[in-house]
């Protein structure tokens, strides 16, 4: 799926440069990610489903992830407490690379803002404060679940 042009100024720049099916609410984990992303997160030699959640103040990751992702952390932005759907949480803000993978076109590396959070067994969480605000990014429904597209691209 070829992206469009978006007119900035009266400068045409491609809207999109990647694309990549999104999977709607499905299960991951125990836990039901109402638009689900693939991603991977540098540190880790695995890809993952990420929970896109345009609501959520910031991104988070937790559980085994965190752990894993330790030793490779540097010093933390801050230390946060987090209110979320599943209880506040305690973790610290680090700057860590997502590769959100296109289908069509290029994948995106972001350098966004990530909560570590250890004590978090939600999903990946991909918020949008010091991440998706970082990008342009569309969701299109499509004609069924099967067919619906995460368009992304640089915001710079």
């Amino acid at each position: 799926m070829a992206g469009g042009t978006l007119r900035l100024e009266g400068v045409a720049q491609s809207w999109s440069t990647g694309s990549a099916r999104n999977r709607i609410a499905i299960e991951h984990e125990g836990t039901i990610l109402t638009v689900a992303v693939r991603c991977l997160i540098r540190g880790l030699p695995f890809e993952t489903q990420a929970l896109l959640d345009t609501g959520a103040a910031w991104s988070v990751i937790g559980g085994d992830l965190a752990e894993i992702l330790a030793p490779q952390l540097g010093e933390p932005e801050q230390a946060m407490i987090l209110s979320t759907r599943l209880g506040r949480i305690r973790g610290k803000l680090h700057e860590l690379d997502i590769e959100l993978l296109a289908e069509h076109g290029e994948s995106l590396m972001v350098t966004g803002s990530v909560l570590i959070a250890p004590d978090w067994t939600g999903s990946v969480v991909l918020g949008y404060r010091g991440f998706l605000e970082r990008i342009r990014f569309a969701l299109d429904p499509g004609v069924n679940p099967d067919d619906a597209w995460f368009f992304f691209a640089s915001a710079g």
